[in-house]
């Protein structure tokens, strides 16, 4: 169930890309959204002015926030009221909300809260319409990589989504992460089962080549995908510690957003 949808924004075009997708988002999952705004050098009065003026371009219900003078990750953090409510963001701009460094505020704002974030990369360019589109949901086999399924299965359920299960190994089979080939596969398969089990059409795959990030990506863009789903942090792989790692790197390569999810400590 999600709550309501939070879009950053800091002024710059970059940044409200995340508009179009979050209004769709908001929509189908009959949420409220709420444009926030913070940063240094303007008033009060400014900033909600701008929102007001994005605001109206919407057709979902708004509220909208401004909290100045704050860091942006702390203010989208402190904004969020539970893990049912999401975030929809671009990773890079000119500064402050839509900042152009991958793995500082998109990170920053993964490592402060356990709710679902959308990440907008700078491979996006103009999205596909996300209801019934492909979601390719990542999976290495391991519980870590699990924590996106819940928040994947609703969203793919109310967006009318088809859901390709994707694992990535070597040309030669080999698993990219520390699951072995059995195990793998019966991840997959119980993924599949799951995601049936809620009315959803599924597909498996196998994603090959030496780098999962770089093989997930260009099997999203060959599927025309409207939507990557995957996990932030576990043991390795897919769902490996570091943010910035995998996970970060198919936001940086996707063509398309990125729904990430971490295990909810």
């Amino acid at each position: 169930m999600t709550g309501s949808v939070l879009v950053p924004l800091d002024g710059s075009p970059l940044s409200e890309s995340a508009l179009a997708i979050a209004s769709e988002i908001a929509s189908s999952l009959s949420a409220p959204i709420t444009l926030l705004t913070s940063g240094w050098g303007s008033t009060v009065e400014e900033l909600q002015s701008y929102l007001d003026g994005r605001a109206a371009t919407l057709d979902v219900p708004v509220t909208t926030s401004v909290v100045p003078d704050t860091f942006p990750a702390t203010a989208i953090a402190k904004a969020v009221a539970d893990s049912d409510d999401a975030i929809v963001m671009a990773t890079h701009g000119r500064s402050g909300l839509g900042r152009a460094f991958l793995g500082s505020v998109a990170e920053d704002v993964l490592k402060r809260t356990d709710s679902p974030v959308v990440l907008i990369g700078p491979g996006v360019g103009s999205t596909r319409p996300i209801a019934g589109g492909v979601l390719v949901l990542t999976t290495d086999g391991s519980p870590a990589s699990a924590a996106v399924l819940p928040r994947a299965s609703e969203w793919a359920k109310k967006l009318r989504m088809t859901v390709h299960v994707a694992s990535a190994t070597t040309p030669s089979g080999i698993p990219l992460g520390t699951s072995e080939a059995p195990e793998l596969e019966r991840a997959v398969q119980q993924t599949a089962e799951f995601l049936r089990a809620q009315d959803l059409e599924v597909v498996i795959t196998s994603v090959v080549g030496l780098d999962a990030a770089q093989a997930i990506a260009d099997y999203a863009d060959e599927q025309q995908a409207a939507l990557i789903a995957m996990a932030t942090h576990g043991r390795t792989g897919l769902a490996r510690t570091a943010l910035g790692s995998i996970t970060m790197k198919v936001v940086h390569l996707a063509g398309c957003p990125v729904l990430v999810q971490k295990p909810v400590s």
